[in-house]
């Protein structure tokens, strides 16, 4: 797989950072997200060191993802039980015309 190296600016510090060749925008796009979580966080009146904001940022973000992993898993499942309960209906429905 082909990477590309992008500069971005986090916590006003520029990284060069190395993604998947065509994610570059992507990459910015995440960047951008976290200066503005930064700005939100140190306005609420909870900014400590730039760690301890990282720290709470990471977790956040953790939360989040497990929250839509569960909420995939739950869509996944209903659908999963909505496409046996049609091939159930469709075989009954099959059975029925034959007998």
């Amino acid at each position: 797989m082909t990477t590309a190296a992008i500069d971005i600016v986090i916590l006003g510090r520029p990284y060069k950072v190395a993604c998947p060749a065509g994610q570059e925008v992507a990459l910015q796009r995440a960047a951008d997200m976290l200066n503005e979580r930064i700005r939100n966080f140190k306005q609420s009146g909870k900014a400590g060191s730039n760690e301890q904001i990282a720290i709470m940022l990471a977790l956040n973000v953790c939360h989040e993802l497990e929250l839509e992993k569960d909420k995939n898993y739950q869509y996944a499942d209903a659908m999963d039980k909505r496409i046996k309960l049609l091939q159930h209906t469709i075989e009954e429905a099959l059975a029925n015309k034959v007998g």
